[in-house]
């Protein structure tokens, strides 16, 4: 081949990369060998198991808060979807939101860029592992994960004296939303360089906290939205009236660690609120807002045979209009969220009508595979906490 070709080649090769989508979402329903005719039918292998799958968009539960029979029982979507839930991904990390009560966030790194979850379907087979992908690092538990929105309920005195918690905990526990009417995920939009995916509640009734005017609780949508070339997400919050309680943050690792007790003092003089043999936490607040981080190591899932440790590290920023008071328990370091109606141009839409929000607030949260990916931006807590000050620095 001439010269000018070999040019001509590599120019077309440069082009169809650019035009290659940079992040892409999953969201799959688990089905029948009937459901074959249905456009995107896959069959997927998650290890030994065997599942008909179709893509879809977006998904929706009633619940009957009168059934005598719980909801996770009668309303098991968690199982009936593959990866139970929607996912997002962009070429340096991947995040799923699980579809029950606890709505939790659940990384998976990539030990190299590129795109996975078309492939892998959030659980790599062992061919795929040895090709170099990446796969879950963090168990999350019950815990709030890393930038998952949750309620925090305030105990009265004698309610916080029988809570099992940490040295310095607050009076106060993490809880899920299990009393909806309903509750719902969708792929908001996807282009090549960005994607949003949300999840969203009706008819919420928190515990201790007054309904809406019509007596029917609340409605809430969270949209999380990931950039090509990052390893960040813009979370956006609305509600359908204001509701003090809610809150974000990130769990301590190991979750079963329990709250850490030590303190730590960094060259750059920054105070550690605790340390353990395996992990750390850090609050720290900057002049445009308060930045949450988790640093430790755990076995990713409860497969040790096969899984090694991860050490990983969460962080979670709220810009300083949105950030409330402190908040923690055994496993989790929390901010609660304050509701703004002046936004900084980007307001997704109530859940209830349709129409631009009027009670919202807006976070970024973050992941690094310290041990997973082949350059991580820091493999430690104190490069951690160096690379994030950088990252929160402009986040508005």
């Amino acid at each position: 081949m001439s010269v000018s070709g070999l040019l001509t080649l590599s120019v077309a090769v440069w082009l169809l990369a650019g035009c290659a989508p940079r992040v892409a979402t999953s969201f799959w329903r688990i089905g029948t060998p009937a459901d074959s005719t249905k456009e995107g039918y896959a069959v997927l292998y998650e290890g030994k198991k065997m599942r008909h799958c179709y893509p879809i968009t977006e998904w929706h539960d009633t619940i009957n808060l009168n059934s005598q029979i719980s909801n996770l029982k009668s309303h098991d979507t968690y199982h009936e979807l593959h990866h139970h839930g929607v996912a997002v991904e962009s070429e340096l990390m991947a995040y799923r939101i699980y579809f029950d009560k606890k709505q939790t966030i659940d990384p998976y790194c990539k030990r190299k860029p590129q795109l996975e979850l078309a492939q892998s379907h959030w659980y790599p087979n062992d061919s795929l592992l040895a090709a170099g992908y990446g796969d879950d690092v963090l168990r999350v538990s019950g815990t709030v994960g890393v930038g998952s929105v949750k309620y925090w309920q305030t105990l009265q005195t004698g309610e916080a004296a029988n809570l099992q918690t940490g040295q310095n905990a607050q009076t106060g526990k993490l809880c899920h939303f299990d009393k909806v009417a309903s509750r719902s995920q969708r792929i908001v939009k996807q282009t090549k360089n960005s994607a949003t995916i949300e999840v969203a509640v009706k008819g919420w009734k928190p515990i201790s906290s007054p309904l809406g005017e019509d007596g029917r609780g609340h409605n809430m949508s969270v949209q999380y939205t990931m950039q090509a070339g990052h390893r960040d997400m813009r979370c956006d919050v609305s509600l359908s009236e204001a509701v003090e309680g809610l809150c974000t943050g990130v769990q301590t690792i190991p979750a079963k660690g329990g709250w850490p007790t030590d303190t730590i003092v960094l060259p750059d003089g920054t105070i550690g609120l605790g340390n353990n043999s395996q992990s750390s936490i850090f609050n720290l607040q900057l002049p445009n807002g308060t930045l949450l981080v988790s640093f430790g190591t755990d076995w990713p899932v409860n497969d040790s045979a096969k899984y090694a440790k991860e050490t990983v590290g969460l962080a979670v920023f709220i810009p300083k209009e949105y950030a409330g008071s402190l908040v923690h328990d055994k496993q989790n370091n929390l901010c609660l969220l304050k509701f703004n109606p002046q936004t900084n141009g980007h307001r997704p839409s109530n859940p209830q009508t349709g129409e631009a929000a009027n009670n919202h607030c807006h976070f970024f949260l973050t992941v690094v595979g310290a041990t997973k990916e082949n350059h991580p931006v820091a493999r430690t807590a104190e490069e951690w906490l160096a690379y994030l000050r950088r990252w929160a620095k402009n986040l508005r």
